[in-house]
């Protein structure tokens, strides 16, 4: 090996590892659901719960406060759940008003409900991103 080419070895290793080496290993490969579809789902199980207390009270003359009684056998709201939804529901004493709160690591969305009249409904953007955004309300 010439001279030369030994003093920028080094240089030349430092370069290497600079270009090749060091972005592969601090590559983070992200796998499972998009923002986007995190803030889909999350909306979705919502608007089923919202459904759900709905039905529920049709059936039964007043709201449930167990997620429980929500859930089906084959429920799509399950699904949703399973991504790590967080879900607190709370029914007032004669059980005629529900409160719901669906929070994600993307959105956070609350609805309250007296009888059919939707009284609240909020949502909070907690990490933004393409396709991430609250829904209209009332839908």
């Amino acid at each position: 090996m010439p001279p030369q080419f030994r003093r920028y070895l080094p240089l030349i290793a430092i370069v290497f590892l600079g270009l090749f080496i060091l972005p592969r290993l601090i590559h983070r490969h992200t796998s499972g659901l998009s923002k986007s579809e995190k803030a889909t789902r999350t909306v979705d199980a919502m608007n089923l719960i919202d459904a759900g207390e709905q039905r529920f009270r049709a059936a039964h003359g007043r709201f449930t406060g167990h997620l429980a009684d929500l859930l089906s056998a084959k429920s799509k709201l399950a699904d949703d759940l399973a991504i790590g939804l967080g879900v607190q529901l709370d029914v007032s004493s004669d059980g005629q008003t529900f409160y719901a709160q669906v929070a994600g690591d993307v959105l956070s969305l609350v609805r309250a409900r007296a009888g059919r009249r939707l009284n609240a409904e909020s949502c909070v953007i907690l990490k933004s991103g393409s396709g991430v955004h609250c829904p209209t309300p009332g839908s």
